[in-house]
Parts: C-alpha cells; sequence; structure tokens
C-alpha cells in the first residue's frame, strides 16, 4: 500500500498509463457502462484513492457527450495521449503547438471524448481540417487516416499492412 504524498512525476506517469490502457479496453473512450460520467477503468483508481495515495481534485469525466470546447481533464488526456501533432501524413509538432479537435462534428453524432478528440497542430487543424475541408479519423489501434473532400487523396499514420508470407 502506498502511503504520503505521490510526486507530480509519479502521478503524470500514472494517468500517462491509466488513460493508455483505459483506451485499449473495450469502449475505450474513459467512460463507465453505467453512464454516471464517472471515469471508469483504471483512470477511475486514482481519484477514488484505490491506490492508497492523497490525492487532491474531483474525478473528471472523459466522456460528456458533446460540448463546443473541450474540458480540462478531456484536453489533459488527450495531450498525455497524443504528446504530438496526429495528422495521418506525418506531423512533429509538440503538444504545445497544437490544439484538441473533435473528429466527428455534434451534427454526425461526434461526442467530446478521448475516442473523439486527437491533437492537431494549428496548420492542420485549422487549414487542412476546417479550411480544405479534409476529414480526419482516429482508428481503434491509435493510427489516423485523413482524405480529402473528394476522397482523391488518403493519408495513412502508418505504412500498409505487411503481406502474408
Amino acid at each position: 500500500m502506498v502511503t504520503g504524498d505521490v510526486s507530480a512525476a509519479a502521478l503524470e506517469d500514472l494517468v500517462r498509463l491509466c488513460v493508455e490502457l483505459d483506451w485499449h479496453r473495450p469502449g475505450g473512450d474513459g467512460a463507465d457502462a453505467g453512464g454516471g460520467g464517472e471515469p471508469g477503468g483504471l483512470a477511475s483508481f486514482l481519484p477514488r484513492r484505490q491506490l492508497g495515495a492523497r490525492l487532491g481534485g474531483p474525478s473528471l469525466p472523459l466522456d460528456i457527450g458533446y460540448a463546443e470546447s473541450i474540458p480540462a481533464g478531456i484536453r489533459n488526456a488527450v495531450i498525455l495521449r497524443d504528446q504530438h501533432c496526429r495528422w495521418a501524413g506525418g506531423c512533429n509538432q509538440p503538444a504545445a503547438a497544437c490544439q484538441v479537435h473533435h473528429t466527428r462534428h455534434k451534427a454526425d453524432g461526434g461526442k467530446t471524448s478521448t475516442r473523439d478528440c486527437v491533437l492537431l497542430c494549428t496548420f492542420h487543424h485549422q487549414v487542412v481540417i476546417h479550411r480544405w475541408g479534409w476529414t480526419l479519423v482516429l482508428n481503434p489501434d491509435g493510427t489516423t487516416t485523413a482524405w480529402n473532400t473528394d476522397k482523391t487523396k488518403v493519408l495513412h499514420s502508418h505504412g500498409p499492412p505487411a503481406r502474408p508470407g
């Protein structure tokens, strides 16, 4: 059992691990199946003090339905997960130069959650997505795919699948 205060670095590592593990579990948007708005899975251990450490602050939901702006809890989780621009064609702009983007608009059933938000640099977010009309999706395996309005150009954040044999 852990006793005493937890260092900021250790807490950051724990949160990063919890967000990453919650992301990969079924329904990995960080929300529990009960719909109570509390984070589920490992991320819920920290605020509920199940690790025995004294931690300040309330539990923050990682799925809130849809909001025009990204709440701090979701923004921080996306920044910890992505760490740089996730543009499918490749971009290494650091998180400090990026914005959190809803991958699906409210009108299309999008949610404000870690599953439906991604970190993009200002150019890829404001120019490529919003001005030029490209679409970016965050795939279940954590990769991204993007395409232009007439789907003549498709970009993947990973190489093609390996050929069998």
